[in-house]
């Protein structure tokens, strides 16, 4: 399955690409002063509705060097909830961050994903699954844009 979303930052993509490129994993880290290794594992909790934290779920995360492409910086990443592999699907995907007009920016998510459990879990993923992707795409996205718009040296906001 093809998922895919973004959302828009006052920011101007000069600035957003130098944050990014200085530690792409503080975008989604538990603290600023956090300090990861190369290509170490990122966990992380998503709830994708809001007023419903026993519907989210922490998953493992793996983002992969930025690099530019055309007008763009990506970022390859995976992710996948750890001890319930068969459950959750993985995901794998790219971040991207775009110019979007002089001041702002714009961060889109771009993934796949199989469905778990074969025949039924893609029936129940048209049915409903797909929408809590598409939720957990967007609270993803929304606390990224959270993190870039805080200054430089405060406090991650968890996501």
């Amino acid at each position: 399955m093809l998922i895919q979303d973004f959302v828009q930052i006052d920011r101007d993509f000069d600035e957003v690409r130098a944050q990014v490129r200085t530690d792409p994993r503080a975008l989604i880290a538990a603290s600023a002063g956090a300090a990861y290794r190369e290509g170490e594992r990122l966990s992380l909790r998503l709830t994708p509705l809001r007023g419903l934290p026993r519907l989210g779920k922490t998953i493992d995360v793996d983002l992969a060097e930025p690099y530019e492409r055309e007008d763009r910086l990506v970022i390859p990443m995976h992710w996948w909830a750890p001890g319930a592999t068969r459950l959750f699907p993985h995901l794998d995907g790219d971040l991207e961050f775009a110019p979007l007009g002089a001041t702002t920016s714009q961060i889109t998510l771009m993934a796949s994903y199989d469905p778990p459990l074969g025949f039924v879990g893609r029936r129940a993923d048209v049915l409903l699954l797909h929408r809590i992707a598409e939720a957990s795409i967007r609270s993803f996205l929304v606390r990224v844009t959270r993190n870039l718009e805080r200054p430089v040296g405060a406090r991650v906001i968890p996501v």
